[in-house]
């Protein structure tokens, strides 16, 4: 009887041991998931941002203007600022 025992308390020794996977365990991935940008969706007249100089083609948008009627994309509230402060100086630039 003692051996039965023995043997039990010994497989349930083993049982706990293992090492178990909590259902919050972040697993680690190598791929990068984007979110969608509706605003790289839309044409704009420019292809790279007037203040910064960025491809907002390659990059994409996360903010827009709309001047004299026409759409223009920038890579940042902060380029955008500094095209509104003298928007036709920058469209000049461009042609």
């Amino acid at each position: 009887m003692k051996k039965i025992i023995y043997l039990f308390c010994f497989a349930a020794l083993l049982s706990c041991n293992k090492k178990q996977e909590n259902a919050n365990t972040v697993k680690k991935t190598t791929t990068v998931i984007e979110p969608k940008n509706p605003l790289n969706d839309l044409k704009y007249e420019n292809k790279i941002d007037f203040y910064c100089k960025m491809d907002i083609t390659k990059y994409g948008v996360s903010d827009t203007v709309t001047y004299k009627g026409k759409l223009y994309g920038f890579c940042s509230s902060m380029c955008k600022e500094e095209f509104l402060m003298k928007p036709d100086e920058y469209l000049a630039k461009t042609k």
